[in-house]
């Protein structure tokens, strides 16, 4: 063999050599998706949890392997894109030693962005170490903590649903793959595809359960003409069942090309999903699940990330040429941390910094509203639903309290200052209705007794409104 095969034959032998027989192996699989979107798609060897054990791709019309982990010390896995997280784990006498990479395709290379790691001997920590242009240097505890950050994010909080963001649709070879003739076909191949599509997706399952999608149980649900159509139906199917209500849609030109592009949305108008064309074929931009994404008065689009563990606020635009390219983004972990990315790096930066660019640059609505309202204001979007409504308008408004939320921190003048407003209907018979509004307001100042704490204030109005139907009218 060349040194090429043999590279090969190593990795496909310690891959199977790590299962005892066949009946535990029928986990095992393997998918195609073109990571850097070269137009050659890599061949990805892994298991229905979606550990990789290698990647390969194509050079000068030959297979060669990019990287591979099937050492039972190690773990591969996907982080987000064309990103992933590789960690190796040895033991020498009573010293360990872990090393992480974060690396990604490009061509017939695997790039490592970063290369690093910790010795440690009985739990103690002994060395923190970076590797760089081939040489290893000793880091300090904060230098590895930026580092490692977005390893222990991914790999801490969400590893089992990053992956399965971004896994390829697997085939299984010890399994029966028989695809149902009958099933719907995830069909993204132009505009009213994609709209029939969504309604499916959103009516398709009852009930969504996060364990059963990230273990592929409802990866059958569907037939894909390609494994593209997969990788889109698995990020809609996510999204439609983590707050895509009352889908609907709107085509708007985003980047003054002609050309427009495809907005699933809620009808608040939370954006779900940008499509957009190239060469006539819809492509993906984005899609969002917990994250908020609106529109400014400049046409930029806006991605607010806020989880209990991270709060991520990211800028991108729709360049002429239908780039998707992100501007810049603000992170700040569970721990304070505040980061700044922007023109590919990323560095740490100042509480000081992050509220400035916030409040200066980013937050580009008024601040009573929501962000989805500010898009509903200033970016002519036009939601049209793609189901019609079933239920009884009236009755679903007088069956809930309609509830307003607005942090008035600017305008108040106080230290932190929020108010809430409640409405409800009452009483409610074919002459009349009394509609109930109930208004808090309250502002917080600093403990005098405790640092680092606040003491509320809380004012309270209510309105009474008595709506009469006086020939068909309610005055």
């Amino acid at each position: 063999m060349s040194q090429r095969e043999a590279t090969i034959f190593e990795a496909l032998y310690g891959i199977v050599n790590g299962y005892k027989d066949a009946q535990s192996a029928k986990d095992l699989g393997y998918g195609y998706k073109d990571f850097d979107r070269n137009g050659i798609p890599e061949l990805i060897l892994l298991s229905k949890y979606t550990n990789i054990k290698a990647i390969l791709t194509i050079s000068d019309n030959e297979p060669i392997l990019l990287e591979s982990n099937y050492d039972v010390g190690g773990s591969f896995a996907f982080a987000s894109g064309n990103r992933f997280f590789i960690s190796r784990h040895t033991v020498n006498d009573s010293v360990e030693e872990t090393t992480f990479y974060t690396c990604h395709v490009s061509g017939d290379k695997m790039v490592y962005d970063a290369v690093y790691g910790m010795v440690y001997k009985q739990k103690e920590v002994i060395e923190l170490f970076r590797i760089t242009d081939g040489g290893r240097v000793t880091i300090s505890e904060d230098e590895f903590n930026d580092l490692n950050r977005e390893h222990k994010e991914t790999t801490d909080i969400n590893y089992l649903t990053t992956a399965k963001l971004f896994a390829p649709l697997i085939h299984f070879p010890l399994q029966d793959n028989t695809i149902d003739k009958n099933l719907p076909v995830a069909d993204f191949s132009s505009y009213p595809a994609i709209r029939e599509t969504y309604q499916k997706i959103s009516t398709c399952l009852e009930e969504f359960n996060l364990g059963k999608w990230n273990f592929g149980e409802y990866d059958n649900l569907f037939s894909y003409p390609n494994d593209l159509s997969f990788e889109y139906y698995i990020r809609l199917l996510y999204t439609a069942y983590l707050g895509a209500y009352n889908v609907g849609y709107d085509e708007i030109d985003l980047n003054g090309d002609g050309q427009d592009e495809l907005l699933l949305l809620n009808e608040d108008y939370r954006i779900k999903a940008i499509f957009t064309q190239k060469d006539g074929v819809p492509v993906l931009l984005d899609a969002f699940s917990y994250e908020t994404c609106w529109l400014d008065d400049e046409g930029f689009i806006h991605v607010d990330n806020e989880q209990y563990y991270k709060l991520e606020y990211s800028l991108y635009e729709l360049t002429s040429d239908g780039e998707y390219n992100l501007i810049y983004s603000t992170l700040v972990t569970e721990n304070g941390d505040r980061y700044l990315t922007k023109d590919g790096k990323t560095e740490k930066i100042t509480f000081e910094e992050s509220l400035e660019l916030y409040y200066d640059d980013y937050c580009r609505y008024s601040e009573p509203f929501y962000p989805y309202e500010h898009t509903r204001n200033v970016s002519n979007l036009t939601y049209t639903p793609l189901v019609s409504p079933t239920e009884d308008i009236i009755s679903a408004a007088v069956a809930q309290t309609w509830h307003k939320y607005a942090n008035l921190e600017k305008t108040a003048n106080k230290d932190l200052a929020r108010s809430n407003t409640y409405i409800t209907f009452e009483n409610v018979a074919e002459t009349q209705m009394t509609i109930s509004l109930k208004y808090v307001f309250t502002f917080s100042y600093p403990d005098p007794d405790r640092d680092n704490h606040l003491l509320d204030d809380s004012t309270e109005s209510i309105l009474k409104i008595t709506a009469r139907n006086e020939n068909g009218t309610l005055v």
